[in-house]
């Protein structure tokens, strides 16, 4: 089974956080969410009070297969903790997939490590940094899965499904969720 860490700041945009963790967790894959903010609690961008399963200090991502880099109002301060863009790097040079959505892609692109690499974000969130944007609502290239905003949350989510546990399981989720 793989395992899967995704990243939540206060400000995150909920769905893109949630529709993850549900998706995921119903196609079978091990979904960790991880605070980024010292603190359990996390207080998403329309005041949707969560748990995170673990904080960022306390955790070892090695043994993850993936990471999730929700996007949202808080990403931008997400990017500001110690070490968040450099783990995005680790994962993609590994060989280990990394996704984000909305803002995130964004974010991380500030970094170079999107450099002529195909993605997806949200419009007026995509800085320099070479990667070849898209406007379509999920797009894969390689290790790295990438979503446009909130709209895109479900298909973001079954691309990290396809992406882990594949096709099969990822039509699965796609017919018993109604997409």
């Amino acid at each position: 089974m793989s395992k899967i860490a995704v990243l939540c700041n206060d400000g995150v945009e909920e769905i893109e956080c949630l529709t993850v963790v549900d998706f995921c967790r119903r196609a079978g894959i091990e979904v960790i969410t991880v605070s980024v903010t010292g603190k359990r609690q996390i207080m998403g961008a329309h005041q949707i009070v969560f748990h995170a399963d673990e904080v960022y200090a306390d955790m070892n991502f090695d043994e993850f297969d993936g990471i999730v880099y929700p996007g949202g109002p808080g990403t931008g301060a997400m990017g500001e903790k110690p070490g968040v863009k450099e783990l995005a790097q680790k994962f993609l040079n590994n060989g280990k997939m990394l996704a984000a959505i909305c803002a995130a892609p964004g974010m991380i692109s500030e970094t170079g490590i999107l450099k002529e690499k195909h993605a997806t974000g949200y419009p007026g969130c995509k800085p320099e940094g070479g990667a070849i944007w898209s406007e379509d609502a999920a797009v894969v290239d390689g290790n790295l899965v990438t979503g446009k905003g909130p709209g895109a949350a479900a298909e973001f989510a079954i691309e990290i499904i396809r992406y882990l546990a594949g096709d099969i399981k990822a039509e699965q989720i796609r017919t018993s969720t109604m997409m």
